[in-house]
């Protein structure tokens, strides 16, 4: 099928959840603010203490920073597209363009963090003199790189029209997919091979399942969040679903799967490391026994019940 068959906007497949359903409308505004908050909160927390002003954190900071992006560009397009649809799908490139550039950037600097940790590893003394300077410099990189990329998609998906849509874009995704999958991976058998060769390291095999969990978790959602996309596209684009309704399900699936993706990193990355699940299980700690003593005053000020005098009949 060539794109002289086919009109391009027809095949242009969004990012954005339509809120056609009060359930979508629910699921969509519950993961967007968890996302918002959480990756606020996490980047809040990492440049404003001190003990969190290390390497590996300000890579995560700049990690949680392009998922934030994400997130606001998806509102964005998503208000632009129930609000004033002809205006939608009028800057409707520009979107798809900016969505490669945001998820690309997401990507990369997922495969930074993973690298730096494995550095860490490998190097140690010399991991220790990064500067927090060299981490902007490399996430500025990245974002330009990214930029770059969600460029080229445009000039190449709606400025050349002699070259096949379908070619265009499973290219795209499937470098967005297949690259960072082996990146993730190649650091995580790197680390865990270095990892089995220290000496002395306590519960070493406990550590080493608990970061393939992790990392299993991470390529899951990634997978998912990539991989459901150019499916959509071939299903409609070979006419195998007459429109993007008929592929409703996927698409469902496709876009959830994709705002997990930018919002869970903070839970994930943050949340799971020791140092944020010391502060948190103390703020849980605190928050329970204000309750308690709280309680405790309310008994406290309540009137004692009258004692019950008993009569003989």
């Amino acid at each position: 099928m060539n794109i002289s068959d086919a009109s391009r906007p027809e095949f242009i497949i969004p990012v954005y959840l339509e809120l056609e359903e009060l359930e979508y409308a629910v699921g969509v505004v519950f993961l967007t603010t968890l996302g918002i908050l959480g990756n606020i909160i996490a980047i809040l927390k990492i440049v404003c203490d001190p003990t969190f002003h290390k390497p590996t954190y300000i890579v995560l900071a700049t990690l949680i920073f392009a998922d934030f992006i994400c997130l606001i560009q998806y509102i964005v397009h998503a208000a632009v597209e129930n609000v004033n649809r002809p205006i939608g799908n009028e800057y409707g490139e520009f979107f798809m363009a900016l969505t490669y550039t945001t998820t690309h950037a997401s990507a990369a600097h997922v495969i930074l963090f993973l690298g730096l940790r494995y550095f860490y590893i490998r190097n140690p003394i010399k991991a220790r003199l990064i500067q927090t300077s060299a981490i902007i410099r490399w996430s500025i990189s990245l974002w330009i790189f990214s930029a770059v990329f969600g460029a080229l998609y445009h000039v190449f998906r709606f400025c050349i029209p002699r070259i096949d849509i379908q070619v265009v874009v499973l290219s795209f995704r499937g470098y967005l997919l297949i690259v960072p999958v082996c990146f993730m991976v190649f650091f995580h058998i790197q680390k865990v091979h270095e990892l089995h060769h220290a000496i002395n390291i306590p519960g070493l095999n406990r550590h080493i399942r608990r970061m393939s969990r992790m990392l299993s978790v991470i390529v899951f959602i990634y997978i998912l969040s990539a991989l459901l996309f150019p499916i959509c596209f071939i299903l409609n684009y070979n006419k195998v679903c007459k429109d993007e309704k008929e592929c409703t399900h996927i698409l469902i699936i496709a876009r959830i799967m994709w705002l997990v993706n930018v919002s869970a990193n903070p839970i994930i990355y943050f949340i799971y490391t020791s140092k944020a699940r010391v502060l948190f299980r103390a703020i849980f700690k605190k928050f329970i026994r204000r309750h308690r003593h709280s309680r405790r005053d309310l008994i406290g000020t309540q009137v004692p019940p009258s004692p019950v005098i008993s009569t003989k009949l």
